[in-house]
């Protein structure tokens, strides 16, 4: 069960990093479509930060809706906070944004803007909508099973404990109980040719030293030495080639090691003549960005975004069906079972009337 509670929410960890993924690919966009030195970038920032509550019904009066509304509440926050800081990663401040209680009409588009541009800042705002709502749902679905998986693991600790514990008395108890039989005397009828414990070549009349063990112990111990020889002499052999592997080892690491600084000052002296200093093409590589991937990504992750969405329904709907036909089935079994018993009791009749 708690291996079923993990895969759920490794599932849901993957859900909600997807869904933030999206999120950042959707301001990333935004940023693209707005260009550089936009005069309504301050207006149409605003337009996709506007936040829209939707009110939906609740039921009065239940203890578990007030603990959802808190948990939706610190959700929000930590959202909220992690909205900020992906917007101060792309450039998008609130003081670029202007103030939320501003009020503004964000349902015509201002003299001189792009319309189609406007319009593509209001459907990316529904989609950020659509995103958060989604986001904060997962968010709740995760918080739930880690709630679940924390209290298995503390039951599961407690019950550990106790085993730990069981066992520990048991082990006392059997090492109790072998002591109480080894204080008992017993008597072991022997001949003289089993007799070895001799003192000075004479049987001694105190047997109280000595010990006592069938032959076939006698042979496991003596085959055990036997093999105990040769598992050292296996183990020696083992640690020889693991010596001769390491010097090995030691040695290509020079050989690579000589390698790679030749390569270096190929590298850098190819560098030095093509751009007369040294290039560091990582940082380069990381600072240039690629508006056409950036798009192209957007639009799988919004892609499978809306499959995962239709995906959901179709199993929806499948559970409806299959509620429906298990519905039809029961109704169509009652009706049977009634015109059987109407059958019954017309035979039972015309049988009474013969």
């Amino acid at each position: 069960k708690l291996d079923s509670y993990l895969a759920q929410m490794e599932d849901r960890k993957c859900e909600i990093i997807k869904l933030q993924e999206c999120e950042k690919a959707l301001y990333a966009n935004f940023q693209a479509s707005l260009g550089e030195n936009n005069e309504f970038a301050h207006f149409l920032t605003k337009v996709l930060k506007k936040k829209i509550k939707c009110v939906e019904k609740k039921e009065a009066g239940r203890e578990a809706d007030e603990e959802d509304e808190n948990e939706e509440e610190n959700d929000e926050e930590d959202e909220n906070e992690e909205e900020n800081a992906e917007e101060s990663s792309l450039g998008i401040n609130e003081e670029n944004s202007g103030s939320e209680d501003e009020v503004f009409d964000d349902s015509v588009c201002p003299k001189n803007c792009n319309e189609a541009l406007f319009q593509n800042t209001v459907e990316l705002r529904q989609k950020r909508l659509d995103i958060e709502k989604a986001l904060t749902k997962e968010k709740k679905v995760a918080a739930n099973l880690r709630k679940k998986y924390d209290a298995l693991v503390k039951k599961a600790e407690v019950m550990e404990t106790s085993l730990d514990t069981a066992e520990k008395e048991l082990e006392a108890f059997q090492w109790e109980k072998q002591q109480r039989l080894n204080e008992l005397y017993v008597v072991v009828p022997l001949k003289l040719h089993q007799v070895e414990y001799l003192v000075n070549g004479e049987m001694p009349s105190d047997f109280s030293q000595a010990l006592v063990f069938t032959n076939q112990s006698l042979e496991y111990l003596q085959k055990r030495l036997v093999d105990l020889h040769n598992e050292k002499i296996m183990q020696r052999e083992i640690y020889k080639k693991a010596q001769e592997q390491h010097k090995q080892l030691i040695r290509d690491k020079k050989d690579v090691e000589i390698k790679i600084r030749r390569l270096e000052e190929k590298c850098n002296h190819l560098m030095m003549k093509k751009f007369g200093r040294l290039v560091d093409f990582e940082a380069v590589q990381a600072h240039s960005v690629n508006i056409r991937v950036q798009e192209l990504e957007v639009q799988i992750m919004e892609k499978e975004y809306g499959y995962s969405q239709e995906l959901k329904k179709w199993e929806e709907k499948i559970l409806d069906l299959q509620q429906q036909l298990m519905k039809l089935t029961k109704e169509n079994t009652s009706k049977q079972l009634n015109r059987f018993c109407r059958e019954k009791q017309q035979l039972e009749t015309k049988l009474d009337s013969l």
